[in-house]
Parts: C-alpha cells; sequence; structure tokens
C-alpha cells in the first residue's frame, strides 16, 4: 500500500495553442480541466501503473467542492481534510513549438497550530491503520514554519516502521532544509535541475554540472534522483552514481511528467526492484506523461515498451 499526501493541491486548466501573446486577447477552443497538485498527479500515475493509493489532499471552498467533483472519476482511493480557505487554481499554457508557460496559486494557507497538528494526526493514522510501504510527500505546503516537513518527516520515522519508505518531492527551502538541516531524512528525492540549483546554493546548467557536484559533494540522501529535462538525469543511489539518459519523444505536455518520475520509482519500489529498474521505470514514467495532454498520465503499456529505451551509464 501507497500513502500519498498533498497538502496543496489544484484544479488545473490546460490549454494547447498554436500562437499565445502576451498583451493581448487570446482566445482558446478548448481546455483539459483536471484535479491535480504533485500527489494527485503521482497517486493517478500509479493507478495507470497498477498500484492503488491512498491519496489524502486539504480541500476547501466551492473549488474544493469542484475538486471533489473531479476526482469521482479516478481509480484511486481520495481522503480529504477540509479547511476554510479555496482550494488554488493553476492554469498551464502550451504554446509556440512547445512553450510551457504557468500561472500559479499559492494556494491556502496551513497557519494554525490547531490545523499543523490535525493534518499530522490524520497522517499518522492513516499510515497506522493502512501500514503503507511507501509515504510520499508531494508538493509545497503554504506555510511560514520553514520546519513543517522536518517535523513531519520527523514524527513518520518514530511512530512508524523503520522499513517504511519516505518520498520527499517538494523544493525550495522545504528541500534544503530537510537534506542539510535534519537528523531524519526521506529515502528518495527528485530534484529537477533548477530545484537541484537551490538545493545546493549554486547555479548548475546542464547534467554534467550535476554530476561534477555529486561526485565530489555526495547528497545525504539514500536515493537522490536529479532531473535534467531533455538530457535525461543524474542518479546517486546508494552511494552509486548513473548517468541516465530519457528516450526521445515528440513532446506534448511537461506538466506532471516529474509527478509521474516519483510515481515510476515507487512502483519499483513496490515491487522490489533493483536501483537501476528504480531508475528505468522512474525516467520511463515521466516521459509517458509527456506523450499525453493530461497530467500524472503513465500509461503502463507505454511505459513497458519506454523501459529499454532508457539508458543508464555507470560513473566509475
Amino acid at each position: 500500500m501507497v500513502l500519498i499526501v498533498t497538502l496543496n493541491p489544484s484544479v488545473d486548466l490546460l490549454y494547447f495553442e498554436k500562437n499565445f501573446s502576451l498583451a493581448a486577447h487570446n482566445r482558446f477552443q478548448h481546455s483539459t480541466i483536471m484535479a491535480a497538485g504533485k500527489g494527485i498527479n503521482c497517486s493517478r500515475a500509479l493507478s495507470y501503473l497498477g498500484i492503488q493509493a491512498t491519496s489524502l489532499a486539504l480541500v476547501g471552498g466551492k473549488t474544493g467542492v469542484f475538486f471533489k467533483e473531479l476526482l469521482k472519476t479516478e481509480t484511486f482511493h481520495p481522503v480529504f481534510l477540509s479547511i476554510d480557505d479555496e482550494t488554488r487554481h493553476s492554469i498551464t499554457i502550451m504554446h509556440n513549438d512547445g512553450v510551457h508557460t504557468e500561472i500559479v496559486e499559492a494556494g491556502p494557507k496551513v497557519s494554525s497550530p490547531e490545523l499543523r497538528m490535525e493534518i499530522f494526526d490524520t497522517i499518522i493514522k492513516l499510515a497506522t491503520k493502512e501500514k503503507p510501504r511507501v509515504i510520499s510527500l508531494n508538493g509545497s505546503v503554504h506555510s511560514d514554519d520553514p520546519y513543517f516537513y522536518n517535523d513531519l518527516i520527523a514524527l513518520l520515522r518514530q511512530k512508524l516502521p523503520t522499513t517504511t519508505k519516505i518520498f520527499a518531492d517538494f523544493s525550495k527551502e522545504s528541500l534544503h532544509l530537510i537534506v542539510n538541516d535534519s537528523f531524519y531524512k526521506p529515502d528518495f528525492i527528485k530534484p529537477n535541475i533548477d530545484e537541484f540549483s537551490e538545493l545546493i546554493g549554486q547555479v548548475v546548467r546542464d547534467k554534467q554540472q550535476v554530476l561534477d557536484y555529486l561526485i565530489t559533494n555526495p547528497i545525504p540522501v539514500p536515493y537522490t534522483l536529479v532531473s535534467c529535462g531533455e538530457q535525461g538525469a543524474i542518479a546517486q543511489f546508494n552511494g552509486k552514481l548513473y548517468d541516465v539518459t530519457a528516450p526521445s519523444i515528440e513532446l506534448v505536455n511537461p506538466t506532471g511528467s516529474g509527478d509521474s518520475t516519483v510515481a515510476g520509482a515507487i512502483y519499483a519500489f513496490e515491487h522490489g526492484m533493483s536501483d537501476e529498474m528504480v531508475i528505468r521505470y522512474a525516467i520511463a514514467s515521466g516521459t509517458a506523461n509527456a506523450m499525453e495532454q493530461g497530467v500524472g498520465i503513465a500509461k503502463n503499456e507505454v511505459v513497458s515498451q519506454l523501459l529499454d529505451q532508457v539508458i543508464i551509464k555507470p560513473i566509475q
């Protein structure tokens, strides 16, 4: 069983237009509307891969009601924690030969100590009841407390079996603190190249620079996968480094590809696969999503076809 936590979900509107102009009237023919947020996308991708996740999300307001309606068509098991504020919106526009523009609301704030405690208690109760092998904390939490995730992961480590794998798919200060200023670490992180730059406090622009950094400065997390867009990825798994080349595809929509990458890694962990297969499933799942208009779509048959196209080169 897998538990996915999304503390800042969204209703996503996705537009695909050949031409988009700033400071002008743009008329779109149609949109794709989906319940989303990093954990929701990950849960959806897992269901395509054949893993049924329990997916906890904070929801509120009229947008939250619509969000719940959208999830009625999904096959994963949603669990909702109600809040007073409105669930956020996010807009993605794919335009002008692959340009990717996003407009994202900050979302409701987790500010009160009572809500913080309710979130922690709900996660622990779910985990104690369902005994997940993997718990994945996906996306931002809109809070003034920079140590929110540090405290949550510490609680999970103290309350749950040591065999429970914890994934941390968030970024910015939260990722920096959980990696560099926490006794309790996650088992798996997946920053993209920009998030990796924020994590290490210096700008890296390509895969080789990521590799050069990790050779001399290993990240203190057992499984670190740095996605580098079209260049592929660099994996640091259990002290070993791998240069990873992704399959070549015709890009449709990259939104949700990182979330599908996490889903692919979770799938491999759930099936007790080797480190190499964790990398293959992660990259193949993220690539499969980029071939779709929707978000969090990693069709099992497509992923299976892409697995052998993922090239993994161990770095000596």
